[in-house]
């Protein structure tokens, strides 16, 4: 199995040469219409959404990323591919996109080229199939370039890419990957040479996306904070909390990292993310957590075999057991299915700052935890979620319509979800959200997406302007009023 990586034996950088094979490829995809385009899309999509394929690409990232739990990538997989597809069938990508008869004008989709894609190991099935399932449907090649430590589940998805493309008619080399090994340098090649770029992942990574002078798409937050104004259910919003956070462990663009209540006091929330099967951090083991999060695993924790993630000294996407382990929390805290920190009214114990993002604390981000703040009243509550929060995405649970408006012009979050785990930000059938494979904050990080990454942004538009005039006069030019030169 090769996926269509191709192997730098001589040790050059072949990036170059990738890149050209993929436009080659791309210029024969942006020959077909819009019929053609659609069975592509959906020989692709229907190789991608089989379910021995779905359990095989989600065991595959799972054991080879030491990150988050198989079931819940299966899920998180199936999800993303059903909402990307039905995106897709929704939205024009190729060929004549919109048409106002009544001014005569109309507007055509055209790609945007070679989409070079950076895969982190976070997301190293999702970022690939969805992010190239868009471009596809853009008529644009795609290569792509995974983190070291997930390069052969992204290799599994280019071979299903690859066999989806090939049963339509297409051109394989659409889709390909940089030359083995993977490295930084070839990364920044390959994004110097793409016409676009879509990067998620590590800082360095998205960093180097954004400087790299091409056009891009780059995000790297993880998770979200939740604000509740108190007059929502306390156990609702603890049950999607929860999901938000513990969803593959936590491992998600927008899972819920924060809660922030607005009744003054953490007690109910915290109590009842405890029936959810939370645990809750007392001032020491709060202490160990920052330091886990500061300096990494301990060496004992990484050479203990008992759980299938005690290789990894990295806590992203761990399981709520490797944390037990790695805390020393007593055995109550075994079947935990997520841990919490409470930070109170002012913040929990002295060594602690209320709302302080300095803290590690603050927000749990990539992990199987939830930190729990309370300020009195919604609009104190807004300002902290806003000071926490990233700008990408953010979610609200209130039953006063009035207040989702006024925390979506606070927060000014790229997306905001309502009465939904946070989690639902990257989009679902259900939410009206079209999938997105990355989230992005818009200017106030750095970003050239705001909000989520869907197929209407790797294509790009010439808009044509007709005439529904006849010509009322010989000398008129025949476009419209204007008049013939000399």
């Amino acid at each position: 199995m090769n996926g269509g990586v191709v192997a730098d034996e001589e040790g050059g950088d072949r990036v170059e040469t990738t890149v050209a094979d993929a436009r080659a490829a791309g210029a024969r995809l942006a020959e077909r219409d819009a019929a053609a385009t659609e069975r592509i899309v959906e020989a692709i999509g229907d190789r991608l959404s089989d379910a021995e394929t779905v359990s095989r690409l989600a065991l595959a990232a799972a054991t080879e990323t030491d990150r988050g739990h198989p079931g819940a990538k299966t899920e998180k997989i199936s999800t993303a591919i059903e909402g990307a597809r039905a995106h897709l069938r929704e939205t024009a990508t190729a060929g004549v996109i919109d048409r106002d008869d009544r001014r005569g004008g109309l507007t055509v989709a055209r790609p945007v080229g070679v989409v070079g894609v950076a895969v982190p190991a976070t997301h190293p099935v999702v970022v690939p199939a969805v992010a190239s399932l868009y471009a596809l449907a853009g008529r644009n090649a795609v290569v792509l370039a995974p983190s070291p430590s997930a390069v052969e589940t992204c290799d599994m998805v280019v071979e299903e890419l690859r066999r989806g493309l090939a049963s339509a008619g297409a051109p394989a080399d659409a889709v390909s990957m940089v030359p083995a090994p993977p490295s930084k340098p070839g990364t920044d090649s390959l994004f110097e040479r793409a016409d676009f770029v879509v990067a998620s992942g590590s800082a360095a990574t998205v960093a180097a996306g954004q400087r790299c002078g091409t056009p891009n798409a780059c995000a790297g937050a993880d998770g979200l904070v939740a604000v509740s104004d108190g007059s929502a259910s306390v156990s609702a919003v603890a049950t999607r909390v929860a999901v938000g956070a513990t969803y593959d462990f936590g491992s998600h663009p927008a899972a819920d990292a924060a809660a922030v209540t607005a009744t003054g006091t953490t007690e109910p929330l915290t109590a009842a993310l405890e029936d959810e099967g939370g645990y809750v951090l007392d001032a020491a083991e709060r202490d160990r957590l920052r330091d886990l999060l500061t300096d990494g695993a301990p060496d004992a924790v990484r050479a203990d075999g008992a759980d299938r993630n005690a290789g990894s000294s990295d806590p992203v996407g761990n399981s709520p057991r490797w944390f037990a382990s790695a805390l020393d929390l007593p055995p109550a805290a075994d079947a935990a299915a997520f841990l919490i920190v409470d930070r109170g009214v002012r913040g929990g114990d002295g060594n602690e700052t209320a709302g302080s993002g300095d803290d590690p604390l603050a927000t749990l981000p990539g992990i199987p935890a939830v930190t729990v703040h309370a300020r009195e009243g919604f609009g104190p509550a807004l300002r902290l979620a806003s000071e926490l929060g990233g700008p990408h995405a953010a979610a609200v649970h209130t039953t006063r319509q009035g207040r989702v408006t006024r925390a979506a012009e606070r927060l000014a979050p790229g997306r905001l979800v309502v009465n939904q785990p946070g989690v639902a930000a990257a989009g679902s059938t259900r939410n009206g959200l079209p999938v997105a494979p990355l989230l992005g904050g818009g200017s106030r990080e750095g970003c050239q997406l705001d909000g989520g990454l869907t197929a209407t942004d790797l294509i790009e538009e010439t808009n044509v302007a007709t005439t529904t005039v006849a010509d009322r006069a010989p000398h008129r030019s025949g476009a419209g009023e204007t008049l013939r030169g000399p």
